[in-house]
């Protein structure tokens, strides 16, 4: 089941991400110093990808307070705003670090960022590269993916048997999905509209107070101290690039991991749903197979029931005959009312049972060969002793009414366990419909599974029951063997009344033929009876298959139920983001109060400035002969600081070099951990599968990779969090789902304190390099 979202909102939902995500802009102007844009362009390098609007060569300055990056995603969203008479400020981020095509693939989300040739003379091609490889991310479109993808996979064209429609249960979720949708776009919107009213006032307050800010310092600072702050900003500035470096490493590390994770779960979702959608199908093939085996099972039925009914009409004359067969047949049904009873309290000897059914074949087999011996030792006795053959023959006749008593136990046997099996593939039609059901009603499928297990194990008894009488019938049939072999000893005693039972004789020769023609057709129900049990034989087999897919299919529930409890951790933690973003709006608005308290201070102070300015033009008259003296030493100092911005600009290409290095280094851990925890992963399975143990050897080895590569980075200080994350690799199989979200929660508030620290860094480094600038101008 599928989103439907129209492309109007699509693209006005990508309008407002692009505006929200653009990144600060370089520090460089229309009309520069040489000076100032070489440090420009050294602060845009160490501090990421900028992105420059080559309108009328304006610079645009970034918001000093930006929207917070998503902790989840780690994407750097700062906004900027269209005000073209800014002065030069340098990039600030607040996120570790800008996201780009190279480092992270598999957030390809949204298109490149849009980059116009400038034409300004600071750009380098290093720049132009970075800002034509960074992407722009969206998480809303990320989420709608993600559900588009699993409600797509778990799609299944099936018409449901209890008359419900597909089109209204998909409308009214629908339904749902766009009302969240709207509600939160509309917030959303609304925040970024207040975000850029603040920032565009925020922006012109501090344009015009660093205005006044250079003005001032324009005319305070010129004293001999210049040189020896350059040189301790500058260490300054070499060690507070350093930090920037490790805690934006560290950062990095950090959030690859929580990613990995995340992706890897998503990835676990939609392959098990795919699974039980397989599974789905298959037990509907099954179903099919059964239904068509249940119309055949009821055909043959049918026909058995009317050659009963016509056995039933010969019986019955046969009893008439033979009143002592029927009077043990009714105490044999008493018997086998009594063990139904006893069997209820042996539930627990089903699997013993089963054995002695077999020796029980056993037995019906060597019997069915001592009945063929017996046919053949009565045909040479007719030979040898032709006035007893038709006494022998009412022997043949009564062992042959005992047999379609067995017949007659067999086959209501045979009913009972269609009778199961009718039930059985009723039930499984209705656990079909209840798995459908599940997708929307998961709490009352479990319910009805106990019941339907309940009614399993009740049926498992009643086909214990059977065979409980199975093997009765088996008894009847011992004792009829000893029936046999009194009447031989009767035999003996009826030579002796030959003479008076000759009469008789010429009656019972028809019957005789009669019951000859019943003896084929018993031997033909015997055929029948060893197919029939053959089928059993089938059905039982199919029965256990059956009973392998439904335990399948209850591992697939519990899993669509855990899978349900993290989808709404994922609601919890969005409706925490935008609670969040209406925190700092508020924020915003205090500091925008703040920001016009200090406006009009400063322009009362612009004012004293202003007289002082005019006292100040007559002592610079004065002071002019004096400075140009200055001058001189200072222009020998000034090829000494050019020596040493060479210097730091082959720094630079050095540390940026580094950097490379070690962002190869990190995609090859990425790519190590993610081997790790498809390992992981083949080993949940196998333990469930119950083959853990030949895996915990090649785990070891993995994880001892995993430390080798970390200490190969060679960065000492995030050794610890680099082999946290590595034994949450290892210990995978055995942690729960939710002490992996409590900890990426861990690791994202981790992440927000050291974005708080690299912005207060940044925001020194802004005010250091802006005195640098201001003092290389004045000199």
């Amino acid at each position: 089941m599928e989103v439907p979202v129209s492309e109007e909102q699509d693209n006005q939902h990508q309008v407002e991400l692009c505006d929200s995500n653009k990144m600060p802009d370089p520090p460089s102007c229309n009309r520069q110093s040489p000076v100032e844009g070489e440090v420009a362009l050294e602060q845009g390098e160490e501090l990421g990808s900028t992105s420059i609007r080559p309108e009328d060569n304006v610079c645009e300055p970034p918001s000093q307070n930006a929207a917070p990056a998503d902790l989840g995603e780690g994407v750097v969203e700062i906004t900027t705003s269209t005000k073209p008479d800014t002065t030069s400020h340098v990039a600030k981020m607040n996120g570790p670090e800008p996201v780009t095509a190279d480092s992270f693939p598999e957030l390809h989300t949204g298109g490149l960022v849009d980059v116009s040739n400038s034409d300004s003379q600071f750009d380098t091609i290093y720049t132009k590269d970075l800002l034509s490889k960074i992407r722009k991310l969206s998480p809303h479109e990320v989420l709608l993916e993600e559900i588009e993808k699993e409600l797509g996979d778990g799609e299944i064209d099936y018409k449901p048997p209890n008359g419900m429609k597909k089109e209204l249960t998909l409308d009214i979720l629908e339904k749902c999905v766009q009302d969240k949708y709207l509600q939160q776009e509309q917030v959303i919107k609304k925040l970024t509209e207040e975000n850029r009213k603040h920032q565009q006032l925020i922006l012109d307050i501090c344009s015009e107070k660093d205005r006044l800010k250079e003005k001032l310092k324009q005319l305070t600072e010129a004293e001999n101290k210049h040189i020896g702050s350059v040189r301790q900003l500058e260490g300054r500035i070499e060690e507070l690039t350093k930090e920037l470096r490790v805690s934006k490493d560290k950062l990095l590390s950090q959030d690859a991991a929580a990613k990995n994770t995340i992706q890897q779960l998503h990835k676990e979702m939609a392959f098990r749903t795919e699974q039980a959608n397989k599974k789905c199908e298959e037990a509907r093939q099954e179903k099919e197979a059964m239904v068509m085996k249940y119309v055949r099972g009821e055909k043959e039925s049918l026909d058995l029931r009317k050659e009963k009914e016509v056995l039933e009409r010969k019986l019955r004359e046969a009893n008439k005959e033979i009143e002592k067969s029927s009077n043990r047949i009714k105490i044999l049904t008493q018997e086998k009312g009594r063990l139904h009873q006893l069997y209820e309290s042996k539930e627990n000897e089903s699997s013993r049972q089963n054995r002695d059914i077999e020796k029980l074949k056993e037995e019906v087999n060597s019997y069915a060969i001592k009945v063929k011996w017996a046919n053949n030792k009565l045909k040479t006795e007719l030979e040898s002793h032709k006035e007893t053959k038709e006494r022998l023959r009412d022997t043949t006749i009564k062992l042959n009414q005992a047999k379609e008593e067995g017949d007659q136990i067999r086959r209501n046997c045979q009913e009972m366990i269609k009778s199961y099996q009718e039930s059985e593939e009723m039930k499984s039609n209705e656990l079909d419909a209840k798995l459908k059901v599940t997708k929307v009603e998961l709490e009352k499928t479990m319910l009805e599974k106990s019941e339907h297990l309940e009614v399993h194990q009740a049926k498992i008894k009643e086909l214990d029951d059977l065979r409980r009488t199975f093997t009765e019938g088996m008894d009847e049939l011992r004792t009829l063997r000893t029936k046999v072999k009194c009447l031989e000893a009767e035999r003996l005693r009826t030579e002796e009344e030959l003479s008076q039972y000759k009469e008789l004789i010429n009656r019972q020769k028809a019957e005789i033929q009669n019951l000859l023609d019943k003896l084929k057709i018993v031997v033909q129900q015997e055929e029948q009876h060893q197919r029939d049990k053959q089928e059993i034989e089938s059905l039982q087999e199919e029965i256990i298959t059956l009973n392998s897919v439904i335990s399948d299919l209850h591992r697939d529930i519990e899993g669509s139920r855990t899978r349900e409890s993290e989808l709404l951790g994922f609601t919890e933690k969005l409706t925490s983001k935008n609670a969040q973003l209406q925190s700092v709006t508020n924020a915003l608005q205090s500091q925008l109060d703040k920001l016009t308290y200090s406006e009009t201070d400063l322009r009362d102070s612009l004012e004293k400035l202003t007289h002082e300015h005019t006292d100040l033009k007559g002592r610079l008259a004065i002071e002019g002969t004096q400075r140009q003296k200055e001058v001189r030493i200072l222009q020998t100092e000034l090829e000494d600081q050019q020596k040493l911005n060479s210097s730091l600009k082959t720094r630079i290409e050095e540390l940026s070099n580094e950097l490379s290095t070690q962002k190869r280094k990190h995609a090859v851990n990425l790519k190590d951990l993610s081997k790790q925890l498809q390992q992981a992963r083949k080993k949940l399975d196998q333990v469930e599968n119950g083959n853990c143990e030949k895996e915990v050897s090649s785990m070891g080895s993995r994880s001892s990779s995993s430390g080798s590569l970390n200490v190969r980075n060679g960065n000492e200080d995030r050794s610890p969090e680099n082999t946290g994350s590595a034994v949450t690799v290892d210990s995978f199989p055995e942690v729960d789902k939710a002490i992996l979200i409590e900890r990426i929660i861990r690791l994202q508030k981790a992440h927000a304190r050291k974005n708080e620290k690299i912005e207060f860094m940044e925001d020194h480094i802004k005010q250091l390099v802006e005195e640098i600038r201001k003092k290389t101008k004045y000199v």
